[in-house]
């Protein structure tokens, strides 16, 4: 029997306008009500993600930043795996030789190494062009812009992040040009204990290797005393791809997902733009006990 959905955000749950559509709302709120838990499972820090639910009148447990740290809906901390120092150095040494961006998320959020202008630089010349390419339509109002400038927290460079109580959960960086990150990646995977991953190819994510969405999945369930037979896993890029494999789990891919979370999916449902959570959403109340996509 179907206990738990644990649903990615972008290119899943979010639609292109970065929201949550009434239809999917509605579907959510009709499966707790059943009885069946809805999770959210993102490469999201948690702060973002509180606000996005916030917005749709919805509340849920979530692991965040990619498996880094697991929230219950009151906001009580279930976990957190975050990078030791001495492999945030290395992680910086990397970035220094490659000419790119990092932006470190820590428990607080986004923070910046730039300056506030020069992050609005960054952000507009690399950041935006960069989504753009994936997503042509993907645009920041003057109002967004602001705001996403807003909530970053500042610190005065690497020796400002260092001399903070932040503890490093996450690492993101974009690029119009992707042979860029990969080389980057390249060097990155020399260094023990971090996971690499890309949800598009203009960015990349680096997180602990205990940090994964699978893994925080699994933590998840044991607390719940769930196993992988009473769980559906939804998403569609290369950062879900660690839950989607777990065995015996009930995995979905979307239908705008790669062809690698396709190819290890068991189950697919309709694009992110077509509510295709609600779609699943109503195929597993149908039947709990013998779910399938009809």
């Amino acid at each position: 029997m179907i206990k738990l959905i644990s649903s990615d955000m972008d290119g899943t749950l979010l639609d292109s306008y970065r929201q949550i559509t009434q239809v999917n709302i509605d579907a959510i709120r009709t499966l707790q009500e059943s009885g069946v838990e809805f999770m959210i499972n993102t490469g999201r820090e948690y702060q973002n993600v509180i606000d996005i639910l916030g917005k749709a009148g919805l509340e849920c447990d979530m692991i965040c930043s990619n498996g880094s740290c697991g929230y219950d809906k009151e906001g009580n901390l279930l976990f957190e795996h975050s990078i030791p120092t001495e492999t945030v150095k290395q992680i910086l040494g990397v970035f220094h030789e490659s000419g790119l961006v990092p932006t470190p998320f820590s428990q607080m959020g986004r923070i910046s190494l730039l300056s506030r202008e020069e992050l609005k630089k960054y952000t507009k010349e690399v950041m935006i062009p960069s989504m753009q390419i994936n997503h042509p339509d993907f645009v920041y109002t003057d109002e967004e812009f602001e705001d996403l400038i807003s909530q970053v927290t500042y610190v005065d460079g690497e020796a400002g992040l260092f001399d903070s109580e932040h503890r490093v959960l996450k690492f993101i960086s974009q690029s119009t040009e992707p042979d860029a990150l990969l080389r980057l990646r390249a060097e990155l995977e020399k260094i023990p204990g971090l996971a690499v991953v890309s949800t598009v190819p203009t960015d990349i994510e680096i997180t602990s290797s205990e940090a994964q969405k699978g893994i925080g999945l699994m933590d998840y369930a044991k607390r719940k005393g769930l196993v992988p037979d009473e769980i559906v896993a939804i998403g569609d890029s290369e950062n879900d791809y660690s839950m989607l494999s777990i065995p015996g789990i009930h995995s979905v891919a979307m239908a705008n997902a790669t062809e690698a979370i396709k190819n290890i999916c068991v189950y697919q449902t309709r694009a992110n733009t077509k509510d295709g959570i609600a779609y699943i959403i109503r195929c597993i109340l149908a039947d709990r006990d013998n779910f399938k996509l009809t």
